[in-house]
């Protein structure tokens, strides 16, 4: 098969499940603490590093599209396409101090692509969730001796992000990275009161935010050889430059209740199509991890200053977020004979304050990971499972939420290029 025409098969299967993975990105579980901000932050890390608790700063490799780390792309094949597509299925129960709520979805995690244009260039591009909203609150309480009122919040909507990444090898085992990405979503926090009594008019509160706009990222890799093992350093950052904006309204509403849905009564106030700039916060992420043959071990940090996000003038109630992974994996024998001494293993889990700020309280999540990758004969062609057990809200009792996700991944190598020898 000729060069253009492999590279069209692999830039025809992208789009292809690029397009399935948007219609499955929005089927998301009802999460409260998705209220916050911009909602509930979406991993952005490949399956291959989650396996280990999510360690990617430090992490390279020629199986997996590490998009954590721009400058990890130079691990990949000079020869060949990568492809890393992952599906996941979470099953969560949510409790708070009167209800309980459980149910599982299907998501889609991300889409890859990772080839090598020259010698000491590697490019990576490829789609997948930034957050999602979807959440329903509701409280009634007594408007008077026969009269009682419904107060509703409503939550629906995502961003998604697609990337375009791009690594340098500036000399042996240092690298650096950049991952440019566009921000594109709209979401609806809605607001309402419905009263139990017909004489009363119910009220709706809707508030439309559409965003798009481009996000940047940058990373460098340091590999020093020490015996036969190697220490990894890695870093990335990611300013908080206002290139992505945000247009919103507000419309406040009478409205009845009727056999074919709501009818609107009048609109009682409606402010227009305002256009703001949206800060997202700075990160920092820096790594540490030490590997042999058989074995890797890392560490990551990570920290965002979402206290300083806003969309125009309007700031949340959040808190600087801090991160912590640790993990790592091994392969009995990589270069022996028995199938199952090829097979991976891996071990990890996080810690994290997230922004989420309730009750006086800044909510926590702990998550362990556990995850086996199974190589094609004769390909480096990999497909993983993950397991991953999790709680929200460890240190703060008034909501919590724990979790079970098993993720799938498949990470398809497709040679795209080879040079012919003539005889």
């Amino acid at each position: 098969m000729s060069h253009f025409k492999k590279t069209k098969n692999i830039i025809s299967l992208v789009l292809f499940l690029s397009t399935v993975g948007f219609s499955h990105a929005q089927n998301q579980l009802s999460s409260p603490y998705s209220r916050f901000g911009l909602g509930e932050l979406s991993k952005r890390t490949s399956l291959s590093s989650v396996s280990m608790g999510g360690i990617a700063y430090a992490y390279q490799s020629a199986t997996a599209v590490n998009f954590s780390n721009p400058a990890a792309y130079v691990g990949y094949d000079s020869i060949s396409a990568l492809i890393d597509a992952a599906f996941s299925y979470k099953y969560h129960q949510l409790q708070d101090n009167r209800t309980k709520q459980q149910g599982g979805t299907i998501e889609f995690d991300y889409l890859a692509l990772g080839l090598s244009l020259a010698k000491n260039w590697t490019t990576s591009f490829g789609f997948q969730p930034y957050s999602f909203i979807n959440y329903t609150i509701n409280e009634t309480s007594a408007w008077n001796d026969s009269v009682s009122v419904n107060t509703a919040f409503k939550g629906r909507g995502g961003i998604y992000e697609f990337y375009w990444g791009n690594a340098f090898k500036v000399f042996k085992n240092f690298s650096l990275g950049c991952n440019i990405s566009y921000l594109f979503g709209n979401y609806d926090k809605i607001r309402t009161a419905e009263f139990s009594d017909d004489l009363f008019l119910n009220f709706k509160g809707n508030d439309k935010t559409s965003m798009k706009g481009a996000l940047f990222s940058f990373g460098t890799q340091y590999f020093i050889p020490v015996k036969k093992s190697t220490i990894g350093i890695g870093a990335v950052y990611t300013p908080s430059i206002p290139t992505v904006f945000a247009t919103q309204s507000e419309v406040l509403s009478h409205y009845r209740n009727t056999s074919i849905g709501e009818e609107i009564i009048d609109t009682l106030y409606w402010n227009g199509v305002e256009k703001n700039k949206v800060k997202l916060p700075q990160t920092v992420g820096v790594g540490l991890s030490w590997s042999s043959e058989k074995y890797f071990i890392g560490f990551d940090f990570t920290w965002s200053d979402w206290e300083k996000a806003k969309i125009g003038n309007n700031t949340d109630t959040l808190k600087n977020s801090y991160k912590y992974a640790l993990g790592g994996n091994v392969i009995p024998n990589p270069t022996g004979s028995k199938y199952i001494s090829k097979i991976q293993y891996s071990l990890g889990a996080f810690y994290e304050l997230t922004p989420v700020y309730l009750k006086e309280k800044q909510v926590d999540r702990f998550g362990i990971n556990f995850g086996m990758s199974f190589p094609m004969k004769k390909s480096k062609t990999r497909i993983s499972m993950i397991v991953e057990y999790g709680k929200w809200g460890i240190n703060n009792t008034v909501l919590q939420e724990n979790y079970v996700k098993c993720s799938f991944n498949l990470a398809l190598h497709e040679r795209w290029y080879q040079r012919r020898k003539l005889e």
